[in-house]
């Protein structure tokens, strides 16, 4: 008895997400998962060794200026000393600049920035490669950080998140994506990537930026119309865009029909 079978096709993933994507959202979870095990005061600590304040740079960089500016602030009975002491004086927080990226208030906050980031992340994660693109966040997440601290520079609430950096790959994206001789049956990511010169010329990528920033400075104004109680650090948003637009070539390895291009 003979038999034949049949070669079946292969069935095609649900989520195709780069290896990078899906770590990068796996270590997020975990992190999350494991501060919603640990207890209150020890969270407490990882925020504040991880967040990012603007204040515990200022108090490192510029005391004299710190201390007036949270001197009208404090409540009676509290030293200024106080609160520099609760801030941590002595070396210069630096790691927090980008830290600040791997904590996120809740898994409300987390599925949000999940989601945007296998959208917009996973493109740009298949043209740079892992190293790249690891690099080319922490870079953008220090971008947000350091606009948020331009904005308010003694501020003591913690920044968490990794929206900057997020909104870093969205910046990016933009430079490859609304390319106006890019070849639409290629995947994105095989684009040719435009310059800023011929990005600010395409209607259809000034419309993405425009709407972006519309709707960043709306969130950030009136949190509550994106269903959040909390004030969103949306000068950090920003910076972040700001530093993916700028910082995309010196990290793409791309040009002409996705080649690589060394340097």
């Amino acid at each position: 008895m003979n038999e034949r079978s049949e070669a079946r096709p292969a069935r095609e993933k649900i989520l195709n997400l780069p290896r990078e994507i899906t770590g990068l959202l796996a270590a997020l979870a975990a992190i999350q998962f494991a501060l919603g095990a640990l207890p209150a005061a020890t969270v407490s600590e990882v925020f504040s060794a991880l967040a990012f304040v603007p204040g515990r740079i200022s108090i490192v960089l510029a005391p004299d200026a710190f201390m007036r500016s949270i001197a009208a602030q404090l409540a009676p009975g509290v030293e200024a000393s106080d609160i520099a002491e609760a801030l941590g004086v002595g070396r210069l927080p630096w790691w927090t600049f980008v830290t600040y990226a791997l904590l996120h208030a809740n898994w409300t906050h987390l599925a949000v920035n999940g989601v945007t980031l296998a959208a917009f992340g996973s493109p740009l994660a298949r043209r740079f490669g892992a190293a790249r693109f690891l690099a080319f966040m922490a870079l953008t997440a220090a971008a947000g950080a350091a606009a948020h601290f331009a904005i308010h520079p003694f501020g003591l609430g913690p920044v968490v998140g990794a929206s900057a950096a997020i909104s870093g790959t969205m910046a990016a994206s933009a430079r490859f994506a609304f390319a106006r001789d890019a070849d639409f049956g290629a995947p994105v990511a095989s684009r040719r990537a435009s310059s800023l010169a011929e990005l600010w010329s395409n209607r259809r990528a000034l419309a993405f930026v425009g709407l972006w920033f519309a709707v960043n400075l709306i969130f950030g104004l009136f949190p509550g119309a994106a269903g959040s109680t909390e004030q969103i650090a949306w000068e950090a948003h920003i910076g972040g865009f700001a530093a993916g637009l700028l910082l995309f070539g010196a990290f793409d390895r791309r040009r002409d029909g996705g080649q690589e291009t060394r340097r």
